[in-house]
C-alpha cells in the first residue's frame, strides 16, 4: 500500500516539474558545470566541502583509471589542505591492514611499496592492485614520514570478504596473549573454517537448519575480554576487535543470500559504514575520514529503485546517523571508453568497450554538454528542482557484458543520490600490477 500511495505522490510531481523539459536538461546542466582541465581545477570541489566529518567518493566501475586518479587527487587535497585522517575502500580489512603498517610506517610492516601491494591477493586483483592505487600508498606513506605517529593517515578496507584471513589474524592475536583462550576461538572458528567455500556454508545451512552464527559472536567476547590485558596495545586490540565483527558480519552477509530480498546486501553495506564510524571514533571526536567505493554504495539508496526495493547502503546510513550537513558524497560517471572487469564472477579480467550512454540516461545528457570534462554541484535549488526526476544512471560492476547495457542502469534522482558529481566523458582502463 505505501508503494503504491508513493507512486500516486510522484505523478503530480513529475508534471510540476516537467516545466523544465527532459530536452532542456543539457542546456541546464551546461549552465550550473563547472569544467576542469587538470588535478588543481578539479580539487577547487574541495573548497565547497565545509565541515562534513565523512566524505564518500564513489565510481561508475571497479576498473576505470580516471576514476582512481581523480579521487587520489581530491583524497591528497583534504589531507593536506582539510586535515582529514583516512581513507577507508570498498576493500579487504586484513590485506589493508598490513598496506597501513607500511603507510604508517609501523614495526613488522612490509618495507618496500612492492611488498605492501602484494597483500592484495583475492579476485579481482586488478581493482586494487592497479599502478593508481600504488602510487597513493606510496603518496600517504611519504606524507607520513616526518609526522608523529598520532597523526599519521591511515588505509583502511570496509568489505566483508577474505573472512577466512580475517579469522587467521583475529586467532593470532588472541594466541599471542593468550594461548588457552586461542585454542577455545580456534575451535569456534573452525564450525567457518570448516569449510573451503561460502558456497558450501549456505549450502550447510539449508540442508542443516544449522549455522555458526553464535560462534562468530563467541569469539568476538573473547577479544573483547582482553581489551585491558597488559600485552593488547590500543590498535592491535582495535584491529582484533574489528576484525572478529568482520567475521560476524560475513556470516550475516554469506547467510543472508538465503533469502530473497536484500538482506545479504544490507548486511554489507551496514558493515561498510560499521568500519567507517569505528574508524572516526578511533582517531578521535574531530577526525574526519574518506571512503572511496562504488556509486551504489556511496550514493543514498533512497534516491535510487535499490532504496525502493529495501536496499541501503553507506551513503544513506551515514547521513542518518551523522547527519546530511556532516556528509559530503561524491558520484563519479562517464559516456564512454574502456574499463577493466570480467564477464563471470572469479573470471578473467578483461579490457572491454563501454558502450555510449542510452539515449535517456543521466551520462547522456551530462555528455550533451559539449564538456569533456566537469563536476557540478547539487547546491542550487534551481538545479535541484529541475533534476528531481528518476533517469537510469550507469553502474557496471567487476563482472560487465557490454551486449546487456541495458541491465546496467539504475533509476536515479542524481542531486538526491549525491552532493557532487563529476563526469569525464572519455575514460580508459586501470593499469594492472
Amino acid at each position: 500500500m505505501m508503494n503504491r500511495v508513493r507512486y500516486l505522490f510522484f505523478i503530480p510531481l513529475l508534471f510540476i516539474v516537467s516545466v523544465c523539459s527532459a530536452q532542456d536538461l543539457p542546456e541546464l546542466l551546461q549552465r550550473y558545470a563547472t569544467p576542469f582541465e587538470n588535478m588543481d581545477e578539479l580539487t577547487a570541489l574541495t573548497n565547497h566541502i565545509g565541515e562534513e566529518r565523512l566524505v564518500l567518493m564513489g565510481e561508475a566501475s571497479h576498473g576505470t583509471s580516471e576514476f582512481y586518479t581523480k579521487r587520489a587527487a581530491l583524497s591528497r587535497n583534504l589531507i593536506e589542505e582539510h586535515g582529514f585522517n583516512f581513507i577507508a575502500v570498498e576493500a579487504d580489512w586484513s590485506s589493508t591492514s598490513r598496506i597501513n603498517k607500511f603507510v604508517k610506517h609501523k614495526p613488522g610492516g612490509p618495507e618496500t611499496i612492492d611488498e605492501a601491494m602484494e597483500t592484495i591477493t583475492r579476485w579481482p586483483l586488478w581493482m586494487w592492485k592497479n599502478e593508481e592505487v600504488k602510487e597513493l600508498v606510496q603518496w600517504m606513506h611519504d606524507y607520513n614520514e616526518g609526522l608523529a605517529a598520532e597523526e599519521r593517515v591511515g588505509f583502511y578496507g570496509i568489505d566483508v570478504y577474505d573472512n577466512f584471513t580475517v579469522m587467521d589474524d583475529v586467532l593470532e592475536w588472541i594466541s599471542g596473549i593468550d594461548p588457552d583462550l586461542g585454542r577455545s576461538a580456534s575451535n569456534a572458528y573452525s564450525c567457518m573454517t570448516r569449510f573451503s567455500e561460502p558456497g558450501d556454508y549456505v549450502r550447510m545451512i539449508q540442508q542443516s537448519r544449522e549455522d555458526c552464527a553464535s560462534d562468530m559472536e563467541e569469539v568476538l567476547e573473547m577479544v573483547q575480554s582482553l581489551e585491558n590485558h597488559p600485552d593488547a596495545d590500543r590498535w592491535g586490540f582495535f584491529r582484533a576487535e574489528h576484525g572478529a565483527k568482520v567475521a560476524i558480519n560475513a556470516e550475516r552477509h554469506y547467510r543472508g543470500n538465503l533469502q530473497r530480498d536484500a538482506t545479504s546486501w544490507n548486511e554489507r553495506a551496514s558493515h561498510f559504514y560499521l568500519t567507517a564510524e569505528r574508524l572516526l571514533e578511533y582517531y578521535n571526536d574531530n577526525s574526519r575520514g574518506i571512503v572511496w567505493a562504488h556509486n551504489t554504495h556511496i550514493g543514498d539508496a533512497r534516491a535510487t529503485e535499490m532504496g525502493r526495493q529495501g536496499a541501503h547502503n553507506i551513503g544513506q546510513l551515514s547521513r542518518e546517523a551523522l547527519g546530511r550537513e556532516n556528509v559530503f558524497a561524491i558520484g563519479f560517471g562517464t559516456y564512454t571508453g574502456r574499463v577493466l572487469a570480467a564477464f563471470n564472477w572469479e573470471g578473467n579480467m578483461e579490457s572491454m568497450e563501454v558502450p555510449e550512454a542510452m539515449a535517456d540516461s543521466w551520462e547522456a545528457m551530462l555528455e550533451a554538454t559539449g564538456h569533456e570534462t566537469f563536476y557540478l554541484l547539487f547546491q542550487d535549488p534551481e538545479l535541484n528542482d529541475a533534476l528531481d526526476r528518476w533517469i537510469p544512471h550507469r553502474a557496471i560492476g567487476v563482472t560487465f557484458n557490454p551486449r546487456n547495457e541495458r541491465g546496467n542502469y539504475v533509476q536515479t534522482i542524481l542531486p538526491e543520490r549525491y552532493d557532487a558529481f563529476v563526469f569525464i566523458r572519455n575514460t580508459g582502463v586501470l593499469s594492472p600490477l
